[in-house]
């Protein structure tokens, strides 16, 4: 379920279809830079209710790394 809504996110700011998007594909190659990664992460997390660190940013370099870090912050967020 994560998996799809950041791959709506992605394919939203894209304008294109979900399913063009896997999540082994670098966000360099989908042609989001870091100001486009920024974007779709504070989308996230206004829908995921959920704080990203700022030190995040850095480490996202393919899909999978946004779906993999909104997971564990949001196992974080859990009581």
């Amino acid at each position: 379920m994560l998996k799809d809504i950041v791959l709506k996110e992605i394919s939203t700011y894209l304008k294109c279809q979900s399913g063009d998007i896997t999540l082994d594909m670098h966000l360099e190659e989908l042609g989001i830079d870091s100001l486009g990664a920024i974007t779709i992460m504070y989308e996230l997390e206004d829908k995921l209710d959920v704080e990203i660190p700022n030190e995040v940013f850095d480490s996202l370099k393919i899909v999978n790394d946004i779906v993999s870090q909104l997971e564990q912050l949001l196992e974080n967020k859990s009581p």
